[in-house]
């Protein structure tokens, strides 16, 4: 059976990701695929199922690995230090940017894909389920620490969203630019100064 040749997956794989990036997920072919990978187009249907299936096994194990780092992140985070300071949060949150920049540098041909060779809605969907991570974290940050930001109104959870939103559309800039890895630090540098500045903001009572 064709799905028992070994190699094959591996092939079109590889040949669907140069396929994906030249021209994107809606003008990719799946016969100039098979034909790259030197087989058929049954093979891609009998492995992935569809174009959409064959997407997916590319970019999904990048999604995971990415949202799974972030969760134990998170665990730990809320475990050990969800009482820190403001100050000290943001210094302890400036540390894990390497760990970030090493995972999308890891995946960055599928990140690349997923931003800007994809279907819209499938990394709207991605950058939706980080930024429901993160904005449940600073709210659970928030009452940890006895913050009045949103008691107060200085912060609204639809505000909440969207920042963690835009925070992580603004990372994933990094692959849609196409940045090497010491421009991509100074940038992330840069962005997380911008955020921090703003969300040091919205925890100060007004004056």
């Amino acid at each position: 059976m064709a799905n028992q040749i070994e190699g094959v997956t591996e092939q079109l794989l590889c040949c669907a990701a140069k396929e994906f990036l030249k021209k994107g997920y809606a003008d990719a072919s799946l016969r100039r695929i098979s034909e790259a990978a030197n087989t058929s187009t049954s093979s891609i249907y009998v492995r992935f199922g569809d174009k959409a299936g064959l997407f997916s096994a590319i970019v999904d194990g990048a999604c995971d690995d990415f949202l799974k780092m972030c969760e134990e992140e998170i665990e730990i985070f809320n475990q050990n230090n969800s009482e820190m300071p403001f100050d000290d949060m943001i210094s302890y949150k400036m540390g894990m940017m390497d760990r970030i920049l090493d995972n999308i540098f890891d995946h960055f041909e599928a990140f690349k894909l997923l931003s800007s060779k994809a279907e819209s809605s499938a990394f709207s969907n991605f950058i939706h389920r980080i930024a429901e991570l993160e904005a449940a974290q600073t709210q659970h940050y928030i009452q940890a620490i006895h913050n009045d930001a949103l008691e107060s109104g200085r912060l609204s959870l639809s505000l909440l969203q969207t920042l963690s939103s835009a925070y992580w559309m603004g990372v994933f800039e990094i692959v849609v630019r196409d940045m090497d890895r010491e421009e991509a630090k100074t940038y992330f540098l840069q962005l997380k100064r911008f955020f921090c500045c703003g969300w040091r903001d919205l925890f100060s009572p007004l004056p």
